[in-house]
């Protein structure tokens, strides 16, 4: 057995819909720690929103790290330390209100815990009417991991932040981002952009991405990627996808993610993440190193 570090996504991949892990995907964790590995959650979340991961996991009680919002800051349990990377300016700020108010997209600029949407007033007030007959609350939820965290409406003229940004998250209609993203892409081309949801994508620095937080991993437990296993499901995996040297994509992992990944692997809702580990365990990691793996073939 080869592999030293396990790297979780989370929405999609190590959670299920309920937002839970499955006890057997648990236990495989579990078993894997006791044979020396550390464990990654390399997420888009910020720390408060994996607190009810990674606690009953136990990952704070050990060597194990958290790679959040999509690699830009790496957390080291054992020692205590924060490691952050490159971060978006208030000059990005500006530059990405004029897209947002170009196509009409709400953006929210994520600063610690601080959450600041930009939309123009005649996209507020169809917001408002959606949240009127879908009931969905103005901040998408993203204040409800943590009572500290902050969600303000920026005025429709735009404003500069004139704080670090984290990432930056634009939300629309799949059929929007169906239609809109190449355009996106081009015109925001200093940045990476990761389509997270078929109507959520998320805007980060260049060059910031989980596969480099794993790296940082790597160096600290003395291993190599290739001695690194990384488990997602959506675009803003596919560096670490693509980087690791198992690389599993769920069963339900969008097609570029597959298509990136040396493995398929089950559902995150019938234990996925566990059957892949237990290949591992039990010795076969070589089957999950194969290319050919890829063909939609699923983890015994």
């Amino acid at each position: 057995m080869t592999v030293k570090v396990l790297a979780f996504d989370l929405d999609g991949t190590l959670l299920r819909k309920d937002q839970t892990v499955d006890p057997r995907t648990a236990d495989a964790i579990h078993r894997a720690i006791d044979a020396g590995m550390h464990v990654v959650l390399a997420t888009g979340r910020d720390r408060a929103g994996c607190e009810f991961v990674y606690k009953p996991l136990g990952l704070d009680k050990g060597e194990n790290f958290l790679a959040l919002v999509n690699g830009q800051i790496l957390y080291d349990f054992a020692n205590k330390e924060y490691d952050v990377d490159d971060v978006l300016t208030p000059e990005d700020s500006v530059k990405i209100q004029n897209t947002c108010r170009k196509y009409g997209v709400e953006g929210i600029f994520c600063c610690g815990y601080d959450f600041y949407s930009y939309l123009t007033t005649p996209g507020r007030v169809r917001k408002q009417l959606r949240r009127v007959i879908s009931g969905e609350p103005d901040d998408y939820g993203l204040k409800a991991a943590s009572d500290v965290r902050t969600f303000a409406n920026l005025p429709s003229r735009g404003r500069v932040i004139d704080k670090d940004i984290n990432k930056v998250c634009m939300i629309h209609s799949p059929k929007f981002f169906e239609k809109n993203l190449p355009k996106l892409r081009e015109e925001l081309k200093a940045y990476d952009l990761l389509m997270v949801g078929d109507n959520w994508l998320e805007i980060m620095p260049h060059g910031v991405s989980k596969a480099s937080a794993l790296r940082k991993v790597a160096e600290k437990v003395g291993c190599t990627m290739n001695e690194v296993m990384a488990f997602g499901d959506a675009e803003n995996d596919i560096p670490m996808l693509k980087e690791a040297g198992i690389g599993v994509a769920m069963g339900n992992a969008m097609e570029t993610a597959k298509e990136a990944a040396s493995y398929v692997t089950d559902t995150n809702e019938n234990n996925g993440i566990g059957k892949a580990i237990d290949l591992v365990l039990a010795g076969k990691e070589d089957l999950l190193r194969c290319k050919d793996a890829k063909a939609e073939k699923t983890a015994a």
